[in-house]
């Protein structure tokens, strides 16, 4: 069988007209065939990812956040929805919605027959799944669209329900301004939850999709616009016996008040914070959506953003262009404010986040080695580290750290080398636990990168070779407030994961008892003299925690202070990390930080709050002599105290002071053949033997080594002097500071005699070249070459083995 009858006459000529005639009569089929296939695609509800509206902790506005698809709104519906706003949506779009299963077969009929047999004034047909279906699948609308759209309409309220499908529609229609959906049109419009809304307020919003762009309810006459589609909708309501005279009164008197919506404005102080906020919800598996209540308070946000600014001004002059601030909640670890720089638009590079940004840390890192120290080590408050001219290089390499003051201490207890930031005793510490012991600490503190690269940073790991960024600092040193715990920041209020339990072992960082001691010494005003004077950036009316950080060059500036309340951290610098005019973090960043720190505690101003931090439970005071760590007594001269777990307190008494005939002719001392009225009894200190040069230099009583040639019976043998220079080794090297201003750069060359003399000869290259007095310190020029020196005892050949340096 053939259909040959549908393509001849008959006669058996082909009739080309009856071929066209039946194409066109199948085109409408096809037509409609395709549209259906098509819809095939359109069965199901897309899921959209949602925009963020993100408050600060008192639920005030900071900034709406975009999807990762550039998206704002598309925020689920409640679990029930709202009747006010369900009523409304059904009188301005579907009459019938609860009726038909898609398609509104009456509406279709006459907007087909005012459109195109009537041709009166343009009618919709579009039902509310329709409406649905056209907004997922995107695109313009036209008779092949329509059509599409109708049969995706009829799967939709088959496959999903109607309640589903209106719930769909009223979370992407468009509202104006870019907002899909009116979960956030209605937070954004009428700031309330959309269950909230009045009838009113519902007409109002479900009037919007009919045309967002001229409905903008922001403007007075978007606002007219869609005031006059609401009554419509009120009236329809009405008329279809949905509410009664009374309601319909009701809303159409509020409907008459309502006024322009507010737009939420972005506060500038808030734009780093703003970003960071961004940079979170988009990276990570955040599944709170819509309003995001934040952890910032935007009143201690936009204090210190104007303080940030206010102080960079001031040290506009000594080449400081930037800072960085936080302020934490020492307890919950929530980040009350985050300022990025001076001001965005404001200040130089200001767009730049420097709370973020990895920077030499200076000194910031030996609260955490030292913490390290007492639990590696055994280290106590009484332990003595040295804080003098020292080399902690090996074999042919040197290194010879300098303090800041480029002065010495000389024996320091392990509080008084923290709290005064000595840089010395801290590379001691460093050498002694290990580079890469510490560096793996570290990283548990996410200050330094798993990768094993401790050698790397070598011992300069410990006073600012490790590069780190404020926040992550901020948090590190949380620890140290909170018991050696450590956790994230937490950056959402509603966060539960704020500070863990103490038993949780893995966010353990340090021990409660090392972070309880580290924090004690920080906050002791004593302990820091005499590097930082008592009245000064450091002295608080309440306890407070202080550490600031330097780096080399001056190139930051940081300072983190906590109390029992709060965290404050601040970095001053430059984009271009060069160099300020000597600006350290301790005349450059605490005094900001004490200002912050002073307005978050105004009920502690006055400096009536007793005690300060708590010591480890069980611990006991003991009084240690601060110059031999030993316990104290009535005849020790200096004296401190502190806290000391059961069993590592000192035992034995300092025996620092003694008393010894001297010859007062000579100030050697006497035997018991010196004559009686040259004999007298005084006072000394004794202390080992690398500590008696730096004694000497500072004046204290060094008791005297040789006895007096004048008293009968003394005699002294040349074999018998012991001349030795202690300091630099031989073969180091090192490089002039090229910061320092000319022929202000000196090597001190130190050596050690014993029995003392009164003169010391000096020798350099084999020549003479000066005479020094105890202590036998030579100052020598730095002046790029190689040299030698030697120190010998005048008028005799008794001379130290020769020591050879290279200076760059």
């Amino acid at each position: 069988m053939t259909f040959s009858f549908l393509l001849h006459d008959k006669n058996g000529r082909l009739s080309i007209p009856k071929i066209i005639v039946l194409g066109l009569a199948a085109l409408p089929f096809l037509f409609v065939f395709t549209a259906f296939v098509f819809s095939l695609a359109d069965i199901r509800l897309k899921s959209y990812e949602p925009s963020w509206i993100i408050l600060d902790r008192k639920y005030r506005f900071i900034a709406e956040i975009e999807s990762p698809r550039g998206n704002i709104g598309y925020w689920p519906m409640p679990d029930t929805l709202p009747r006010t706003l369900v009523t409304a949506v059904i009188a301005a779009e579907d009459r019938r919605f609860r009726d038909h299963i898609g398609v509104d077969a009456k509406s279709a009929a006459r907007a087909f027959i005012n459109n195109y047999i009537k041709k009166k004034s343009f009618s919709g047909a579009s039902t509310i799944a329709m409406q649905t279906a056209r907004l997922q699948r995107g695109g313009r609308s036209n008779p092949f669209s329509k059509i599409r759209d109708s049969f995706a309409a009829v799967w939709l309220t088959v496959f999903y329900g109607r309640d589903k499908v209106v719930r769909q529609y009223l979370s992407i229609s468009p509202y104006g301004n870019r907002i899909a959906g009116a979960p956030c049109a209605s937070r954004r419009y009428f700031r309330k939850p959309v269950q909230d809304l009045s009838l009113a307020e519902s007409a109002l919003l479900v009037s919007i999709p009919r045309a967002p762009g001229r409905m903008n309810v922001f403007t007075p006459r978007g606002l007219n616009l869609a005031r006059a589609r609401a009554r419509l909708i009120l009236a329809r309501c009405l008329d279809y016996g949905w509410i009664d005279k009374q309601e319909y009164s009701q809303s159409m008197a509020e409907l008459a008040e309502l006024a322009v919506a507010q737009r939420d404005i972005r506060d500038e102080a808030a734009i780093h914070a703003i970003i960071k906020y961004k940079d979170l919800l988009h990276n990570s598996n955040f599944d709170k959506q819509g309003l995001i209540v934040s952890s910032i308070d935007m009143d201690i946000q936009r204090y210190v953003q104007d303080e940030l600014t206010d102080h960079l001004r001031l040290l506009r002059e000594r080449d400081v262009e930037n800072g960085a601030a936080v302020v934490i909640d020492r307890i919950s670890g929530e980040v009350l404010a985050y300022i990025g720089s001076g001001g965005y638009f404001t200040s130089r590079s200001g767009m730049h986040d420097y709370a973020s940004t990895p920077r030499s840390t200076g000194s910031l890192l030996k609260p955490f080695i030292f913490a390290f120290g007492m639990e590696e080590m055994g280290y106590t408050a009484a332990t003595i580290l040295r804080d003098i001219n020292y080399d902690f290089g090996e074999g042919a390499r040197s290194f010879i750290p300098a303090n800041s003051d480029r002065d010495f201490l000389g024996p320091i207890l392990y509080k008084y080398a923290l709290a005064n930031s000595r840089n010395i005793p801290a590379v001691q510490v460093m050498k002694e636990l290990g580079v890469n012991f510490v560096y793996r600490r570290l990283n548990h503190l996410k200050l330094a990168d798993d990768d094993g690269r401790g050698d790397h940073y070598g011992l300069g790991l410990s006073i600012g070779g490790l590069y780190s960024d404020l926040a992550s600092i901020s948090r590190a040193y949380l620890s140290l407030g909170n018991e050696g715990r450590i956790s994230d920041l937490v950056w959402f209020r509603d966060d539960d994961d704020a500070i863990p339990p103490i038993n949780n072992r893995r966010d353990q960082a340090l021990t409660p008892q090392s972070a309880m001691m580290i924090q004690r010494f920080l906050a002791d005003p004593l302990a820091r003299l005499p590097t930082f004077p008592r009245g000064g950036h450091f002295e608080y009316p309440f306890a407070v925690a202080v550490k600031t950080g330097t780096s080399n060059g001056f190139r930051d500036a940081w300072c983190v202070a906590w109390s029992n309340r709060y965290l404050v951290g601040v970095w001053l610098g430059n984009a271009g990390n060069h160099s300020t005019k000597r600006v350290s973090g301790y005349d450059g960043a605490a005094p900001l930080v004490k200002k912050i720190m002073l307005h978050l505690h105004p009920r502690e101003r006055d400096g009536l709050q007793e005690g300060g931090f708590p010591a480890p439970d069980g611990w006991r005071p003991f009084s240690i002599c601060r110059l031999t760590g030993l316990r104290a007594d009535m005849n020790t001269p200096y004296v401190t105290s502190d806290f000391f777990a059961p069993g590592t307190e000192p035992k034995e008494i300092s025996g620092a002071l003694s008393v010894l005939p001297v010859d007062i002719r000579n100030g050697l001392l006497a035997n018991l053949n010196c004559p009686r009225q040259y004999r007298e009894y005084r006072s000394f200190l004794t202390l080992a033997p690398e500590y008696e040069a730096w004694a000497r230099s500072q004046g204290l009583p060094v008791a005297p080594r040789m006895q007096s040639p004048l008293c009968p019976g003394a005699r002294r043998l040349i074999e018998d002097y012991n001349i030795e220079i202690i300091w630099p080794r031989s073969g180091a090297r090192f490089f002039i500071d090229p910061e320092m201003p000319p022929g202000q750069s000196f090597l001190p060359i130190n050596c050690v005699v014993e029995p003392d003399v009164e003169d010391l000869l000096w020798f350099v290259n084999g020549e003479e070249h000066s005479m020094t007095s105890p202590p036998h310190t030579l100052r020598f020029p730095m002046k790029s070459g190689r040299y030698e020196f030697q120190a010998a005892i005048p008028g005799t050949p008794v001379r130290s083995r020769a020591v050879r340096v290279e200076i760059f």
